[in-house]
């Protein structure tokens, strides 16, 4: 289907009159939302991929991978939870992240190389104290911290040979969202967002990766922090990932994740 009438040069127009009646072109896509919290739309020149977590039951595209205390740790579509929440219970050892921890992987499909590649999501943490929470892009599946406190004054371990995102950790002096990034084993700045979470209350944050790894961070809409370099290497395999963990305390928490969008161009 071709546009016949024009409404912005080639960029926008209407098909020809058919059984549907006429309908709008947009052979670039589309986009929702206003800058710093937008989805993608899936078409020919973009993957795009958003769960709203509605129904019963995860969907297969998801890997939920617990600590050693697996008896305690869950990740569950929540009963009753208005348009979809996933909720994600902890483990209680108090030993660290090894044991609480619980997170969630996709396949090794997504790369900064391609352009345009993002991750967004919407959560809450039920705790703000002895916890950790990492929102963004690794490159394993399995169960691993991407980069956590290294528990001495604001410095960092990165456990991921390339990882990006927001991670909150109440070991690090500083207890705020730390916008960090990893590449290819060198680690990025880090940057103080400068806002802590408040326990049971949304957050949005998005992370916007150029093809180059050049990462740019935003919560609830509104950009945080500068334009970081190195932040992920642009050819590494990578998956949107959400951990959150107790870091000591025998007492599990929760976190709530009421969506996550990732998107990328072909």
């Amino acid at each position: 289907m071709q546009i016949v009438t024009s409404m912005h040069g080639r960029d926008i127009g209407l098909g020809a009159e058919n059984t549907a009646g006429r309908q709008l072109i947009v052979p670039g896509g589309f986009v929702s939302g206003s800058h710093g919290s937008q989805f993608a739309i899936q078409s020919p020149y973009t993957v795009a991929s958003t769960d709203d977590f509605i129904g019963d039951v995860i969907a297969d595209q998801w890997n939920i991978v617990e600590g050693t205390d697996g008896a305690t740790s869950d990740a569950a579509i929540l009963a009753g939870g208005i348009g979809g929440v996933l909720r994600f219970t902890t483990g209680d050892a108090g030993t660290g992240l090894a044991a609480d921890m619980v997170q969630m992987t996709q396949a090794l499909q997504w790369q900064a190389s391609n352009g345009n590649l993002c991750i967004q999501a919407r959560l809450k943490l039920s705790a703000i104290t002895t916890c950790y929470a990492f929102l963004g892009f690794t490159d394993v599946v399995t169960l691993e911290a991407p980069i956590e406190s290294a528990a001495n004054a604001d410095t960092l371990t990165t456990n991921a040979t390339d990882a990006v995102g927001f991670m909150f950790d109440t070991r690090m002096a500083t207890d705020t969202w730390w916008m960090v990034g990893v590449a290819t084993d060198v680690d990025a700045t880090a940057q103080n967002s400068g806002f802590a979470p408040v326990a049971d209350t949304y957050e949005t944050f998005r992370v916007e990766l150029s093809a180059a790894g050049v990462a740019t961070f935003f919560r609830n809409g509104a950009q945080v922090g500068t334009a970081m370099t190195g932040a992920v290497t642009a050819a590494a395999d990578l998956t949107p990932t959400f951990a959150v963990s107790k870091t000591s305390v025998a007492a599990s928490m929760t976190a709530d994740l009421d969506y996550i969008h990732t998107s990328m161009a072909r």
